[in-house]
C-alpha cells in the first residue's frame, strides 16, 4: 500500500524563505500576518492536512483519515483591514457524507474544489472509488453550505482513492486516482481524470470528460498521488515508479480538446535513485512546472523545477534543483509544494526548528532574473508560536504575494497560518 503518502503524513513542518542567485535581487522577507483556526476546533482534526488560496481567499481542509470518516473544509476572505487571526466565513460539507471530504483542496475564483479520496484506514476498509465535490461561490458570497456539483469516474472501483489529489485551472479540473488499477491489472498504478465545466456550469453529478493513463503504467506506480494543472496542461506525479524514483508526467490537451490519452511527456530527475519519491508533490503555472521528491539527496528531500522548452513539454530532466540549505535526513522537504508566478514554496513538515523535533519549515524560492538556476538560500521563516509534532509545512498555498501554511498540530487542533509583506 501507499508507504509514502501514508507514513509521511505523520511528518512535520518550518518556513524558509531561499532566495534567487547571488546576481539576483531578494524580494522582501515576508511576516506572519495571521493564524486562521475553525470555530469548531476539536482534537485529532489535523486542521491544515490541505491549504489553497486565490485572491483574497484561502481553504483549509480539516480531515484525519486515521480516525475520521468525514471531514470539513473552512473558507477564510481577507478583510478590508488585512489578514487578521480569524475563524472561518464559511464551513463546507458534502451532502452524501463523502467518507475522506476535505483530502484535497482547490481553488480558482469563485469555484472550490475538494478532494474526499476514501482511502482506507486503520479500521475501515475503503468502500467506494473516491469522488470530487464542486463548491460554486453564491452571489452573495460564500455561506456554510453543501456541494454545487459532485464529481466521479465512470470506471471508479471500491478503493481507487479519486480526489486524494485535485486542482483547478479556470474552467478545468483535474484529479488524481492514485490507487486505480491500470488495464493490464496492475493494482495501485493509479490514473488522473479530467473534468471540463459544462456549458450549463457546475452542476449535478457529472463524470470525466478524459481518463489519463501513462505508457509505463506498473504496480504500485501511484500515477496522481499529485496533479496540477494550468491551461490545457496537466502534470501528475508518480513516486512510486521505477522502484520509487518516480516520474512525473505531463499531458498537454490536443487542439480539438481533452480526450482520454497517454502522457506527452515525462519529467525526472537527473540525479534519481530508488527511493527518491521524485513525484509527491506537484506543481504547474504555464510556463513552469515543480515536483517534489521527499527522500532524495539521501532523505533530506529536494524540489525540481522544470523550464517549458520553447518547442513544448518533452521528456526532459529538471531546469534547477531546490533544496534547504540547513536541511537533514527525513525533513520531508518536497511534501507539499506551489507556484504562483515566479515564486516557489515548498514543505519540509518534519524539519526541526525553533529548537522543536519535528515542527516543520517551509521554504520560498524565487526565479532569478536570468531564468531557474539552482539558487542561493536566503531567510528562514518559522510560525510565532511553533511547538514539536506541529507539522508546519504538511501544506503550503501561494496566490501572488500571500502564502498559507498548513500545521495540522498532532492530536490538537491544527492551524493555518498567513505570510505576507
Amino acid at each position: 500500500m501507499c508507504r509514502c503518502r501514508v507514513l509521511s503524513i505523520f511528518a512535520f513542518a518550518t518556513f524558509f524563505f531561499a532566495a534567487v542567485t547571488a546576481q539576483a535581487a531578494q524580494p522582501p522577507t515576508p511576516i506572519q500576518l495571521a493564524e486562521l483556526t475553525p470555530s469548531d476546533p476539536a482534537p485529532n482534526d489535523w486542521f491544515g492536512y490541505s491549504v489553497a488560496a486565490s485572491g483574497n481567499t484561502i481553504v483549509v481542509g480539516a480531515f484525519d483519515l486515521n480516525t475520521e470518516q468525514y471531514g470539513s473544509v473552512y473558507v477564510y476572505v481577507k478583510p478590508s483591514t488585512g489578514w487578521a487571526n480569524m475563524t472561518q466565513v464559511a464551513k463546507l460539507t458534502s451532502s452524501d457524507n463523502g467518507q475522506g471530504f476535505g483530502t484535497s483542496v482547490a481553488i480558482s475564483g469563485n469555484t472550490i474544489v475538494v478532494g474526499a479520496a476514501n482511502i482506507s484506514n486503520f479500521a475501515r476498509p475503503a468502500s467506494s472509488p473516491g469522488a470530487v465535490y464542486v463548491f460554486v461561490e453564491p452571489s452573495g458570497g460564500w455561506k456554510d453550505m453543501t456541494e454545487t456539483a459532485k464529481l466521479t469516474a465512470s470506471d471508479g472501483k471500491p478503493g481507487d482513492a479519486l480526489g486524494n489529489s485535485v486542482a483547478i485551472s479556470k474552467n478545468i479540473i483535474a484529479a488524481g486516482a492514485f490507487f486505480a488499477s491500470d488495464q493490464s491489472g496492475n493494482s495501485f498504478a493509479g490514473k488522473a481524470y479530467v473534468f471540463v465545466k459544462p456549458a450549463t456550469g457546475w452542476a449535478g453529478n457529472l463524470t470525466q470528460t478524459a481518463e489519463l493513463t501513462a505508457t509505463d503504467s506498473q504496480l504500485l506506480n501511484y500515477m496522481g498521488a499529485s496533479i496540477g494543472v494550468s491551461g490545457n496542461t496537466v502534470v501528475a506525479g508518480s513516486y512510486g515508479h521505477n522502484n520509487f524514483a518516480g516520474v512525473a508526467y505531463v499531458f498537454v490537451a490536443p487542439s480539438s480538446g481533452w480526450t482520454n490519452m497517454t502522457e506527452t511527456a515525462e519529467l525526472t530527475a537527473s540525479n534519481g535513485k530508488a527511493s527518491a519519491d521524485f513525484g509527491f508533490s506537484t506543481a504547474i503555472e504555464p510556463e513552469t512546472i515543480v515536483v517534489g521528491a521527499v527522500n532524495a539527496l539521501g532523505g533530506k528531500g529536494a524540489a525540481y523545477v522544470f523550464a517549458k522548452p520553447s518547442s513544448g513539454w518533452t521528456s526532459t530532466t529538471q531546469t534547477a534543483e531546490l533544496h534547504a540549505a540547513n536541511a537533514t535526513s527525513g525533513d520531508s522537504f518536497g511534501q507539499s509544494a506551489a507556484i504562483s508566478g515566479n515564486t516557489v514554496i515548498i514543505g519540509a513538515p518534519s524539519a526541526n526548528a525553533g529548537g522543536h523535533s519535528l515542527q516543520g519549515a517551509a521554504y520560498l524560492f524565487q526565479r532569478p532574473p536570468g531564468g531557474w538556476a539552482n539558487p542561493a538560500h536566503g531567510s528562514e521563516l518559522v510560525s510565532s508560536d511553533g511547538e514539536s509534532n506541529d507539522g508546519f509545512g504538511l501544506s503550503v498555498g501561494i496566490s501572488g504575494s500571500t502564502f498559507v501554511v498548513g500545521a495540522i498540530r498532532g492530536v490538537t487542533p491544527g492551524v493555518a497560518y498567513v505570510f505576507g509583506p
